[in-house]
């Protein structure tokens, strides 16, 4: 039977372990550091909103369909002093297909400020948010286009408007949980490297 290798053997065999750990732990780490960095300095994703006349003419919120499911709540604030004018609240899971009349309150939600009159200033703002985000669009100075959708950037069709945009980033930290998970792993490798290549530096001098 073949005798064991030695200890200074054993370091040998470890030592390229030991260095490829170092290496591989310091490029995830710096690439995890450059995700975050990337994901704190970009823009939170948010839904298109826009304005469409109801069958009597009124303005009707409509919210892109994927943002409607992350949407808490829908106000409308003052062009100069933002008091809130009308505000209503999510306050179940009940879906929601993204469309309320202004000044309404659609099933699943709960009015917090009534609307106070039944036509709104031009040039306030309706402000649709999921409680950290928001999407804004102004009440027009003018008459809306029948069977399009205003929106601040300008007139759309209902098909160009569905088509793009999405939901709202979710708030808090829940984006950066995989990167962060991913730069935990990359730091375990750098130190356990760091731990077996001092090991066998050790042995060698032994």
């Amino acid at each position: 039977m073949a005798a064991l290798p030695s200890a200074p053997q054993w370091a040998r065999w470890l030592r390229p372990v030991a260095v490829v750990g170092i290496a591989l732990g310091a490029v995830v780490v710096a690439l995890m550091a450059l995700v975050l960095m990337v994901v704190g300095m970009s823009d939170p994703a948010v839904p298109w909103v826009g304005l469409t006349p109801g069958a009597d003419g009124a303005p009707n919120l409509v919210v892109q369909r994927e943002g409607a499911r992350g949407v808490t709540e829908v106000s409308l604030e003052a062009e100069t002093s933002f008091d809130v004018l009308w505000s209503v609240e999510r306050v179940s899971d009940e879906v929601w297909d993204g469309v309320i009349p202004v000044g309404g309150v659609p099933r699943g939600f709960e009015e917090r400020v009534p609307a106070g009159t039944e036509s709104f200033p031009a040039g306030s703002t309706i402000v649709v948010t999921n409680g950290c985000y928001g999407s804004y669009v102004t009440m027009p100075r003018g008459a809306l286009t029948p069977g399009a959708i205003t929106t601040d950037d300008g007139v759309l069709d209902v098909d160009e408007f569905s088509a793009d945009g999405s939901a709202f980033s979710s708030c808090g930290p829940d984006d950066l949980k995989t990167p962060l998970a991913i730069a935990g792993g990359g730091v375990v490798l750098l130190l356990g490297g760091i731990v077996l290549l001092v090991a066998t530096a050790r042995r060698r001098v032994t």
